[in-house]
């Protein structure tokens, strides 16, 4: 059994994660704040014949992720990927943008992710092996007007990718940068923007899927989505 741990498995691209890898034979751990939501996850993933494991919890908050690892290590002795796709949007100026917004957005963008990596790597170091995937956004290399914390948190979040993965690379461990574009999820709000331009999250989950079988001898460094079209 291949074990891939999916935190903001909910909704948008990290619920389509989850069911892909379901379909793809991974059992899937699935971690966000909708319990509810995690659950109907579960259910649907269950029905079509998946294995899936529902651990709700806020990843931001220091104690979560190491009870969430535990319990999936009670559950099904082994973590082999761990995708840190939990994550929200704030889209402000800076100037309109508030403390409480700030504190936030790299709580749960940035934090979240060192937070569950630190989780996992004591038994992925045990092991010499094991796969992080840090679902970044192309926001994290390059800026945008109206983003100010949303960039701040995905830039602090793949400068932290690159620091893991040359810490960790010693002990078998893959780290990859991943970075979608524009993706049609429920992160826009009411944005009024050409969503038939967008990628869906079923496009984005199936290179996930590519990275949770990529081959343990190489190490894909980061990937880069947008739509065909360029960036919106």
């Amino acid at each position: 059994m291949n074990v891939v741990w999916v935190t903001g498995a909910s909704r948008g691209i990290g619920k389509a994660m989850a069911q892909k890898l379901a379909k793809a034979g991974f059992a899937v751990a699935l971690t966000a704040r909708n319990a509810t939501a995690l659950h109907q996850l579960s259910d649907s993933i269950q029905q079509q014949g998946g294995n899936a494991l529902v651990l709700p919890g806020d990843v931001s908050q220091p104690k979560v992720p190491l009870q969430i690892a535990e319990k999936i290590l009670n559950s099904w002795k082994r973590i082999d990927t761990l995708i840190n796709n939990a994550g929200i949007g704030i889209f402000k100026s800076i100037l309109s943008t508030d403390v409480q917004e700030w504190d936030e957005s790299l709580a749960v963008n940035t934090r979240s992710a060192f937070l569950c990596s630190k989780a996992v790597l004591p038994h992925m170091i045990e092991n010499r092996a094991g796969k992080i995937i840090n679902v970044i956004s192309v926001a994290g290399q390059q800026p945008y007007p109206n983003c100010g914390a949303y960039c701040a948190s995905k830039y602090a979040m793949l400068g932290f990718t690159d620091v893991l993965r040359n810490e960790t690379r010693q002990y078998g461990i893959q780290v990859t940068a991943f970075m979608p574009g524009a993706t049609d999820t429920e992160i826009w709000g009411n944005a009024d923007l050409p969503r038939e331009r967008m990628m869906t999250p079923e496009q984005v989950a199936t290179q996930a899927v590519h990275l949770c079988k990529a081959d343990a001898n190489i190490m894909i460094e980061q990937v880069v989505m947008r739509p065909q079209g360029g960036d919106l």
